[in-house]
């Protein structure tokens, strides 16, 4: 199921807006408790305080002169409930004994403890009074339940976040619409592309779109490019193939009908001749078709990184070489190997690479002719090579640069072919990522192909 990119960023945004609201929650919630404790805390201290104007030293002896009636003020409160406890050292003066004892680090100043009484919470002050008139330090201490302060700190917590809920679902809203307006142009975009038909592949405008659509939309375009240099390879090649194979099937056909009209003794030579032409009409057909099947394989898209692997050039070379040794001799032609004595190790597409050189070495048998000397070598220095020599005509320097073109062939050529072999040869080099080029003997008459890798 596709995913909405819209709804995508706007959840990612509510999640994080819930998070962040989370977390100022929880800074919410502390900060009313420190607040509700300030204010209730100088409540306790003010209670303990207004205890030390009622204690009283009669014959050193302690003691809280504090009335019922005064004590039932002190305690009143219509939601909470007070606790306090008067005593000097282990010896209690005054108060609940069910209230603990605080730490003996108390001093004058006010110190303020969470604990509870009978598993109630409550917040305790305690203060210890030092006075010359006192015949030993007063600890005083006075606790109050939670409730005040648990409803102070609710009130502060919802006036806090009441209304930043108000601004989330505000922010959410315009977060919606912001998103919605800013993917408009890519909304725009993919109207356009459903609108083109399929053979459509002209680059995308990319004026009024932002900049991260800018290098969506480039991309696209660089694809739409290869894309349409592709298809138009593929027409080409079809154009061409169609092109090249109706001169040698037309052969095939008219030879056919000579040699079937050819019915009398008298016209059994003639027909000889029409068997004869059709089968070379057959080759040339057989030969066209195969070229153009290698073309076809040699394209990049064809291939596959993992069909490349370390290959000998030597041995690929000397395996070449007795492939085409008979051919050589037919033609009464030399043919040499010269390679060096070490691996010459390369990652390369055997099949691919054993046409290209049997492409070369047919073109070399084929232009030089009878008697020829043929050299197949392989170097390493100063990168792997692997070249095809002869002693033929050579090509002449105004053409080198056109013999690699589909179907070219030199005007002042005699030879009989098609012109796709050397096209082949710089497919397949290209295909490995290798440089071709044709230059003279080392004898100083002819051509030396050379295959240079990288």
């Amino acid at each position: 199921m596709a995913v909405s990119l819209q709804r995508g960023l706007v959840l990612r945004l509510i999640t994080t807006i819930v998070v962040l609201f989370l977390l100022d929650a929880v800074a919410c919630y502390y900060t009313a408790m420190h607040f509700s404790n300030v204010v209730y805390d100088r409540w306790l201290v003010d209670s303990a305080r207004s205890l030390t104007t009622a204690l009283k030293v009669d014959n050193n002896r302690i003691s809280l002169d504090l009335p019922h009636v005064a004590r039932d003020i002190f305690q009143f409160d219509e939601i909470d409930k007070t606790y306090f406890r008067v005593s000097s050292g282990t010896v209690l003066i005054a108060g609940d004994t069910r209230l603990p004892q605080a730490s003996g680090t108390v001093n004058e100043q006010e110190h303020f403890l969470d604990t509870d009484i009978d598993r109630i919470p409550v917040r305790l002050v305690a203060v210890k009074i030092s006075r010359s008139l006192l015949p030993a330090p007063v600890l005083i201490e006075v606790a109050e339940t939670l409730n005040k302060r648990l409803r102070l700190r609710r009130e502060i917590v919802l006036a806090m976040v009441a209304p930043q809920l108000t601004l989330i679902a505000t922010a959410i809203a315009a977060a919606w619409l912001g998103i919605s307006l800013g993917l408009k142009p890519l909304t725009t975009l993919a109207e356009q592309l459903e609108a083109r038909g399929h053979d459509n592949l002209s680059p995308v405008p990319e004026q009024g779109l932002p900049r991260e659509a800018r290098v969506l939309v480039s991309k696209m375009n660089g694809l739409f490019s290869r894309l349409e240099h592709s298809m138009a390879m593929q027409r080409r090649f079809i154009a061409d193939a169609a092109h090249q194979l109706r001169t040698p099937l037309a052969a095939v056909l008219l030879h056919a009908e000579r040699a079937e009209q050819a019915r009398s003794a008298l016209d059994r030579e003639e027909g000889g001749n029409a068997l004869r032409s059709l089968h070379s009409a057959a080759q040339r057909a057989t030969r066209v078709s195969h070229q153009l099947l290698s073309l076809a394989r040699a394209e990049p898209d064809a291939i596959r990184d993992e069909d490349f692997k370390p290959t000998d050039l030597v041995a690929l070379a000397r395996r070449i070489g007795e492939e085409w040794i008979p051919h050589a001799l037919v033609q009464n032609s030399d043919f040499g190997l010269a390679v060096p004595s070490h691996p010459v190790i390369v990652p390369v597409h055997a099949g691919l690479l054993t046409e290209c050189i049997s492409n070369l070495i047919d073109n070399a048998l084929r232009y030089a002719g009878p008697h020829s000397c043929i050299t197949l070598s392989v170097s390493d220095l100063p990168v792997p090579t692997i070249a095809v020599e002869d002693n033929g005509p050579g090509v002449p320097l105004q053409e080198r640069a056109r013999i690699f073109e589909r179907f070219y062939r030199l005007p002042s050529s005699n030879v009989s072919g098609c012109g796709l072999g050397l096209s082949i040869v710089s497919e397949i080099a290209k295909t490995h990522r290798a440089k071709v080029r044709v230059e003279d003997a080392s004898t100083g008459r002819g051509a030396r192909f050379v295959i240079a890798f990288a």
